[in-house]
């Protein structure tokens, strides 16, 4: 007989782990004890050497669904303090710093909906229903360990059933910390508005059943979810979605749409293998699909090719869900501001848009919105991390460092990172950071996650950006907690991002978005790196534009169209540009005449915001990346000649000059050519200027591998043909795939590039 200490550490705790622990130990008749500590799971079992082995090996290939073992050690002993002959879960135990790991929020189980449609079964109808297997987990934490008594469920004392399934090893409902029942748990309530202030409408049971009726004759509601609050309406009710987007200000931007199951879906979109199974798993995130027909629903998403959907994630979605096949399900705030996640702050903020409030009385502790994913092929794009996904940590491999850091990340797409113990813990989307209810739901966040997981940051990294609220942030940060503050340039994080994904320590970076501060103190957002280790060099860029009108490019395209007129061919300007309808037109001409913007921009992101201005297609952005959005919709998969354009190299970096692109363009267009076939050629056109400027870049320095990052490789047609014309090729090509391409996957990027510094210094 020997006895051996397993320590696990990862997403161990709330995920069912230690009942799982105890039936595996019983299963190899072993005996002793697992618990709950500050870094994971701890456990000693008293065996036979191969029964332990055995059970050790187990631990880690058969794990809880949601359950993830970052690390693992076995230390035998020949000496045996542990005697009773039974394996008991002990209480959790604290007795150093916090290591351990939580989980996120997790859909409802199959097994917990058939209890939900079983009117033979106490949880039927029950909008609460959980096991260990899902329900909430991050949203209702409060500090670790992981027990009942640390979430938003300690107010909740368990009736005598759900305390004997919480107590029976055989139950799946054995420790799950938010279990409950319609004797015990959380309700529902159902509140109007009016000019008497908050009215109880009814509860329980009786409240969905009214919200069903609310919405079924027209009305917008608000609706209580996992991480916050969703408003919903009948998404064929065309009079009911366009009053939606006039008193939530968004007249164009996508909703959200949910559906009662996949078969609906297919009705609607294309559904692709890798689709499929991120639809139906464990975090149903939002999917960025293909319609199977342009003019469907298109109310939901104006002159875009793609609807996003998911599939009910909480059995109160479930149940409501039974009466309609699709509801719009957005999120609850008003525009651009932060997720509502408390009943009496939805109740003032959300009054202008709906009347009515769908309600519980559990605290969200930690919102979430809805994850937002899109695929090109088979190539996962993140578009907004969050629900389902965070925290999950990502684990820098390659470079162990015991410093614990903070990266406050970029402004538009807001989350910070945290990293201890070579792990890398982003917050989830945080809105724009512009906007003070997201600044406050940053620090907020910020001030969470330090405290969950003890951690106390040695020193800071902020956007080299002077006037992001970010950088603000965190200058403040550390000069509050004395820290020394590194600055990291906005392009090279980007690149630095995938990097650290996928542990490469050499790279050609193609760094695409809409905006960030360069070296040379510019505005960048088309450039080509090499980065060797902690050395980078910006071999290539799109030729510097004079950047007039400051942030109004990006919000007004046909500024960019203007710009790119005036350079390649001013002749044709009022021919797409009028005064009428452009009434700063001749203002901004003036500017360009006099040749008097220092500031300039080099940005790929407002290049495809100018050609999507000269097809007419979007002159104003009303919500962030339209323009590119709406010209991705029109591509078609014919036509994949590109059009002309240079590559300077007696220009140092080198220049990518496309005037030539805009002078076809513009001929096409006055020869009344195909919007389609124009910008399938203009992707093209990308594809070309990426795949021979990268040729270039090996030839010259003998790199082969090439990181994509930024807001432009979000563009799944473009994503899908660099993967189609780099297949063949001797390059060894990478994308983001654990965190978003676009500014909120910066935090990473930051780290690891201040990381490589260091191991190289």
């Amino acid at each position: 007989m020997k006895q051996a200490e397993i320590i696990l550490k990862g997403i161990v705790q709330g995920v069912g782990f230690r009942p799982f622990v105890k039936r595996t130990a019983l299963k190899f008749g072993l005996y002793g004890f697992v618990e709950n500590r500050e870094f994971g799971v701890r456990i000693i079992a008293v065996g036979d050497n191969e029964p332990i082995l055995d059970f050790y090996l187990e631990l880690q290939n058969k794990v809880p669904p949601v359950a993830k073992i970052i690390s693992h050690k076995i230390i035998f002993s020949d000496k045996i303090s542990f005697s009773k002959k039974d394996f008991y879960i002990e209480c959790s135990r604290k007795n150093g710093e916090i290591s351990a790991l939580i989980p996120p929020d997790i859909a409802t189980c199959e097994v917990c909906l058939n209890e939900i449609d079983d009117p033979k079964d106490r949880h039927y109808n029950y909008p609460f229903t959980n096991c260990t297997n899902c329900g909430p987990r991050l949203s209702i934490i409060q500090s670790i360990p992981y027990d009942r008594k640390n979430t938003t469920m300690r107010d909740f004392a368990m009736c005598e059933n759900c305390e004997r399934e919480y107590t029976t090893i055989e139950d799946r409902r054995f420790h799950a910390q938010p279990t409950a029942c319609p004797e015990c748990g959380p309700e529902l309530s159902l509140v109007k508005n009016d000019e008497n202030g908050s009215q109880l409408i009814a509860q329980k049971d009786a409240a969905l059943v009214e919200i069903v009726k609310l919405i079924k004759v027209g009305e917008i509601v608000a609706i209580k979810g996992l991480g916050g609050y969703h408003l919903a309406c009948d998404a064929f009710n065309i009079k009911r979605v366009k009053e939606l987007r006039k008193v939530k200000n968004r007249p164009y931007k996508p909703f959200a749409l949910m559906a009662d199951s996949i078969s609906t879906i297919e009705k609607y979109c294309y559904i692709s293998q890798p689709e499929r199974e991120i639809l139906t798993g464990q975090q149903k995130p939002i999917v960025l699909l293909k319609k199977r027909n342009p003019d469907i629903l298109p109310e939901i998403a104006p002159e875009i090719s793609q609807l996003g959907f998911m599939l009910p994630y909480t059995p109160l979605h479930h149940l409501i869900m039974k009466n309609f096949k699709i509801l719009i399900m957005t999120s609850g705030n008003v525009a651009d501001e932060a997720l509502e996640k408390k009943n009496e702050s939805a109740q003032q903020n959300l009054n202008k848009i709906t009347k009515y409030f769908l309600m519980y009385n559990r605290e969200i502790f930690n919102r979430l919105d809805d994850s937002i994913i899109k695929f090109a092929d088979e190539q996962k794009i993140l578009i907004r991390k969050a629900r389902g996904f965070i925290p999950i940590p990502i684990k820098i491999e390659n470079l162990s460092d015991s410093s614990q850091i903070f990266a406050a990340g970029a402004d538009m797409k807001g989350s910070f990172g945290l990293f201890k113990n070579n792990l890398f813990l982003g917050s989830q989307y945080l809105g724009d950071l512009e906007f003070s209810s997201n600044m406050n739901f940053y620090e907020e966040t910020l001030r969470y996650f330090q405290k969950i997981f003890e951690i106390n940051p040695q020193i800071a990294i902020a956007d080299s950006h002077p006037n992001y609220f970010s950088t603000n942030f965190a200058e403040n940060y550390a000069d509050t907690e004395n820290l020394p503050l590194v600055f990291a340039y906005h392009h090279l994080a980007h690149i630095y991002s995938v990097m650290a994904e996928h542990r490469l320590t050499e790279t050609i970076g193609v760094s695409f978005d809409g905006t960030g501060f360069g070296e040379d103190e510019q505005i960048l957002g088309g450039e080509f790196f090499l980065i060797k280790k902690c050395e980078h060099k910006r071999v290539a860029h799109l030729k510097y534009q004079p950047a007039v009108s400051g942030n109004k490019m990006s919000k007004e395209p046909w500024r960019m169209a203007l710009i790119y007129l005036f350079d390649s061919c001013p002749k044709v300007i009022d021919d797409f540009i009028s005064e009428n309808k452009f009434p700063q037109k001749k203002l901004m001409l003036e500017v360009l005449k006099k040749q008097s913007t220092k500031l300039q921009t080099s940005s790929m992101g407002r290049l495809f915001d100018a050609v999507s201005s000269l097809l007419s297609i979007c002159h104003y952005n009303s919500y962030e990346g339209e323009a590119a959005m709406k010209l991705e919709s029109l591509v078609i998969s014919e036509n994949k000649k590109p059009y002309n354009w240079k590559l300077d190299f007696e220009k140092n970096p080198w220049q990518i000059d496309v005037d030539q692109t805009i002078r076809e363009i513009v001929n096409e267009i006055n020869n009344s050519a195909n919007k389609n076939k124009i910008s399938t050629k203009f992707h093209f056109t990308i594809l070309d200027i990426i795949y021979q400027t990268c040729q270039k870049i090996r030839d010259e320095f003998g790199v082969e591998n090439i990181s994509f990052s930024g807001g432009v490789f979000q563009n799944g047609f473009l994503v899908q043909i660099i993967r189609e014309k780099f297949k063949n090729s001797d390059f060894n090509i990478y994308f983001n795939e654990q965190v978003p391409p676009n500014d909120a996957g910066i935090a990473l990027g930051q780290i690891y590039a201040y990381l490589m510094k260091k191991n190289n210094t």
